[in-house]
């Protein structure tokens, strides 16, 4: 390079050095926003309830694990309870948002299928969130309205099966105990152990064995929602019959 457009160079790089400086040191004096504040707060919360569960969460060890001071916190959530159900119910209303997303049938058991699906599914694209959705809440804890919609949601089929007589046993409560079960288990165990080989259909045919297991067969199911529909019609055209 000639040494006159090299000086002329070197010139020029000296005098974007103190721009240079200068924006960097804007960038490191930059506060983050509201926004972004909140949400550091809640990941941290989020990390710091999965290490040490509900009991052992405490304001202190949060501002130790995020960097904000305690006042911070409290600008930003009203109380430990309010931040813990802030984050309860961003992950809550996320969750509520995938099976409100479910297209249903008029088919309880069909309907079964598919939220089961979405449930497993959830929890094993957010395994983060799914242990923190698991966790047990303290008894007094206030009530989460996204966490009363999906648990609606998911109990509607199961509620509509045994309404419709279609549970061998007629056992609802423990119906639902053995889905939840069975479902739980096999996304604990696929996020726990991602070395293992699991069958792709592993779910479906999970699924299929609690249905076999707590319904009655296939066949009774479509002869008693035959039998209802006959009932139905045959009230309705009643109820239409003038009285003499």
């Amino acid at each position: 390079m000639p040494r006159g457009m090299r000086s002329r160079s070197m010139s020029l790089l000296a005098a974007d050095e103190p721009a240079n400086d200068e924006s960097a040191r804007a960038r490191r004096n930059a506060r983050p926003s509201r926004s972004e504040t909140r949400r550091a707060i809640l990941d941290a919360t989020e990390a710091l309830l999965l290490e040490s569960g509900h009991s052992g969460f405490s304001v202190r060890k949060l501002v130790e694990r995020c960097g904000y001071s305690a006042p911070t916190l409290y600008h930003h959530f009203r109380d430990k309870d309010g931040l813990i159900d802030a984050l309860l119910e961003e992950r809550l209303t996320l969750f509520a948002r995938d099976i409100e997303a479910v297209p249903l049938v008029a088919d309880p058991v069909e309907n079964l299928r598919s939220l089961a699906r979405a449930f497993a599914l959830f929890g094993l694209r957010y395994p983060t969130h799914y242990q923190l959705l698991m966790q047990v809440r303290e008894e007094d804890s206030a009530m989460i309205e996204a966490a009363e919609e999906a648990r609606r949601l998911m109990e509607q089929p199961a509620s509509q099966i045994a309404a419709r007589g279609w549970l061998a046993i007629g056992d609802l409560e423990g119906f639902r105990q053995a889905l939840w079960t069975m479902l739980h288990g096999i996304v604990s165990m696929r996020t726990l152990r991602p070395d293992v080989e699991w069958k792709q259909d592993l779910l479906d045919r999970s699924l299929e064995g609690i249905i076999r297991g707590w319904l009655i067969p296939e066949a009774d199911r479509r002869i008693a929602a035959s039998a209802d529909g006959r009932r139905g019609r045959t009230e309705e055209q009643s109820s239409c019959t003038p009285p003499e």
